[in-house]
């Protein structure tokens, strides 16, 4: 097998370089040595196990030739020599490695040796591009540390059968995002866990590069043995894999797509026995989320059927990046396709571009696509705007582009979670696009392919190549647009994501301030048919207590059973806000069945008497629940058995209840009588009750004193870190990346 490796590029040979040092020859990186030539032929420091047993300083020194076919020799090092000599001097230089992509002859090995180490150099080493290729070929975890290689090498030599075919869809699909990818140490982090415990969790933003890495990991485990690759978005499409079988699974958006699904965790619990099993058995999984999403899952885990939750070498944040890995990725994309004029325009902005902590992956990208470099007006304060806002920058260039190519958009919008299948033939969603936007067919499909790479991308699928877009943000910025327009609310509730309709939407006939896109009752059975599968969350119930309106509200029962099945079992000792919201609307609507209205209403009775819940005096909203007559009574109730004799309550309180947490029972008694009082006492606070809040506060206090202090958590929130890895991000003046972007 041969590896063309003229076609990495100078960076991703000394990357590269750098792996083959730490894997292979076992003289891990440490720190970058600056050169006058932009990096190019970059040299490094390291250590290495000397003869006597003890670390010695090595130097590698890698020598890149871009000409296919190119033979190294002495005088292409001559300027090295020097800067040897003095490395020698210095003692950094007992072990001096050359590591070239060109050919070597051994009469060249032999000059080059003997020059270096009559400079001082004690062993001088020379590897060339044959003996590269040899590791490449023999180590897989070569190969994952530099994912650029399955792009310029022949992947059926190495990946057999199924597994090929994955890889190569794969890397089809990855487009021109393998060639400008930078393996950064979150990426390392990842291969590790991956190796190492067969699991690993991705976390970061939108745009922040989760479903690059994963495609990249999911590739090095096909090349690693696994005989297939399966993707999905929650635990109901596990039925789609074969835990028993060696086979990778990622999972994208594990806990939720844009916030914590309770109900998708509650089935990942339950599976949680099986993907354990799995990984014993040789399968390995990628679980990737957003970190606001994961912060709120993780104490919902049920860590004692999956262990693995609790290491925290498998959590990686591929966010977070050092200054030259976000130079890396910048310089990448600029230089991959725009015109030398360009790229000296862009120049002097690189390196404050790069500098800046907002910055993305995703950001790089957009600055090395023409399509989006020719909207923008070059300035500092533009280029910072595009880094810190990229989802209002993108909408700007979506406005201006021309009618064909807005189609081109629109048409993938309403088909985004399928893709529009290719060639683009005769659908309802095109007719749509043409009858709202006034273009043509035939200007569409040519729109869809110009944008190819830039906002649109086709990939290979198993029924055929489909459209989707390049990044899922352009889905978010054309919602945008398509949302303040009453003419294009049509586009919007087709195509808009499910979280955003409940977010956004308002189907009822008075006005919301919280809600933008009022939805006319003619596209109610389009908004029904993207509800119908959307799980009864906390966001989804708000949206129905509070926004659907009477008429909506009642084609959601209609069509939903488990809505009003929901409403005669939950438990309402602690309901949230948006269940409330709900039963309330039910009841307000005529929607919820007396049996279960009044199954409610006894329950927080029972409450209320036997143990002094006031919540339902201190909430209006539980006021729509109860009848008056109910609600009346209760309040009377209420006072007489609590607010009767004041000045005895605590005392009542105390020897009524008792708790394991007395501390925690005390505080709720307190808080259920602030809650009270407004209600029971409006013309103003009582004497007997002032005497009552300075009893239990200081009962309260006794108590605190008395607690025991509690141990730290066992869990760490720490992500890891690629302290212990070989071939390792090294320091590097990341403003000197960008001296020859522009050569």
């Amino acid at each position: 097998m041969t590896f063309d490796l003229t076609k990495l590029g100078w960076k991703a040979f000394q990357d590269l370089a750098a792996a083959v040092a730490a894997e292979i020859l076992k003289r891990p990186v440490q720190t970058f040595l600056g050169s006058n030539d932009g990096g190019r032929d970059g040299a490094f420091l390291g250590t290495w196990t000397g003869d006597d047993g003890q670390p010695v300083k090595s130097t590698l020194q890698c020598k890149f030739m871009g000409k296919p076919g190119a033979n190294l020799t002495l005088a292409n090092l001559k300027n090295e020599l020097p800067k040897a000599e003095q490395l020698a001097k210095d003692g950094l230089a007992e072990d001096y490695v050359i590591l070239t992509n060109a050919g070597v002859s051994g009469e060249a090995d032999k000059e080059i040796c003997a020059a270096f180490e009559a400079v001082g150099v004690k062993r001088c080493l020379v590897f060339g591009g044959s003996w590269i290729e040899q590791q490449l070929e023999e180590s897989v975890r070569l190969r994952m540390l530099v994912p650029r290689i399955y792009g310029i090498g022949d992947l059926s030599h190495i990946i057999t059968d199924h597994a090929y075919k994955q890889a190569k869809a794969i890397l089809d699909n990855m487009g021109s995002d393998l060639s400008c990818f930078v393996p950064t140490d979150a990426y390392r982090d990842a291969v590790k866990a991956l190796q190492e415990h067969r699991f690993v969790i991705l976390l970061g933003d939108p745009a922040s590069g989760k479903s690059t890495i994963a495609a990249i990991l999911a590739l090095g485990a096909l090349d690693d043995g696994c005989i297939g690759a399966v993707k999905i978005n929650a635990p109901d499409q596990l039925h789609f894999w074969h835990p028993g079988e060696k086979q990778l699974l990622w999972v994208d958006d594990a806990f939720g797509p844009n916030h914590f699904d309770v109900d998708r965790m509650s089935r990942w619990n339950a599976e949680l026995g099986t993907l354990r099993a799995a990984i014993e058995g040789g399968a390995r999984i990628i679980f990737t989320s957003r970190n606001y999403i994961w912060k709120a899952a993780r104490p919902h885990l049920k860590l004692s059927a999956f262990p693995l939750f609790k290491e925290s070498q498998v959590v990686v944040n591929v966010q977070e990046l050092s200054g030259n890995e976000r130079a890396q990725m910048l310089y990448n994309h600029v230089r991959r396709v725009h015109p030398q004029a360009m790229r000296q325009r862009l120049k002097p902005f690189l390196p404050a571009v790069a500098a800046n902590k907002a910055f993305l992956p995703e950001t790089a990208r957009r600055l090395g696509d023409p399509l989006f470099i020719s909207k923008l007006k070059l300035s500092a304060g533009r280029l910072k705007e595009l880094v810190e806002q990229p989802v209002e920058f993108l909408t700007e260039v979506l406005e201006q582009l021309d009618a064909p190519s807005l189609g081109a958009v629109a048409l993938i919008f309403l088909n985004s979670e399928s893709g529009v299948p290719s060639p683009i033939g005769q659908h309802p969603a095109l007719d749509m696009v043409t009858r709202l936007l006034g273009v043509q067919p035939a200007a569409v499909a040519k729109a869809i392919e110009h944008l190819n790479d830039s906002l649109t991308r086709r990939f290979a699928a198993e029924d055929g190549d489909r459209w989707v877009f390049r990044h899922p943000t352009v889905t978010d910025a054309f919602a945008e647009i398509v949302a303040r327009s009453p003419e294009l609310i049509e586009l919007y509730v087709h195509g808009a994501k499910v979280d955003r309709l409940v977010r956004e939407v308002v189907c009822a006939p008075l006005t919301t301030q919280h809600a933008h896109v009022r939805v006319p009752a003619s596209l109610f059975p389009v908004l029904l048919g993207r509800f119908q599968d959307r799980s009864l969350d906390e966001s989804f119930k708000s949206f129905l207590g509070a926004r659907a309106g009477s008429s909506f509200l009642g084609k959601i029962v209609a069509a939903r059973p488990d809505v009003l099945e929901w409403a005669a079992t939950t438990n309402t000792d602690d309901l949230s806000p948006g269940s409330l919201l709900l039963l309330a609307a039910l009841n307000s609507y005529g929607f919820l069945p007396e049996a279960a209205r009044k199954r409610i209403v006894e329950h927080m009775d029972d409450n209320a008497i036997t143990y002094m819940q006031s919540k339902v005096f201190a909430n209006n909203i539980y006021r729509q629940i109860f009848t008056d007559e109910e609600f009346n009574d209760l309040a009377t109730r209420f006072r007489e058995e609590w607010l009767n004799d004041i000045e005895n309550l605590l005392n009542e309180l105390r020897y009524r209840f008792s708790s394991d947490n007395e501390l925690s029972l005390y505080e709720e008694f307190k808080d259920s009588m602030e809650k009270a009082e407004p209600f029971f006492f409006p013309d103003g606070r009582p004497e007997p009750l002032d005497t009552f809040y300075l009893e239990i506060s200081a009962h309260i206090s006794t108590l605190e004193k008395d607690a025991p202090s509690s141990e730290p958590s066992s869990w760490s929130a720490q992500v890891t870190t690629a302290a212990s890895i070989s071939a390792t991000s090294v320091a590097e003046d990341s403003s000197t990346i960008f001296d020859d972007v522009d050569d």
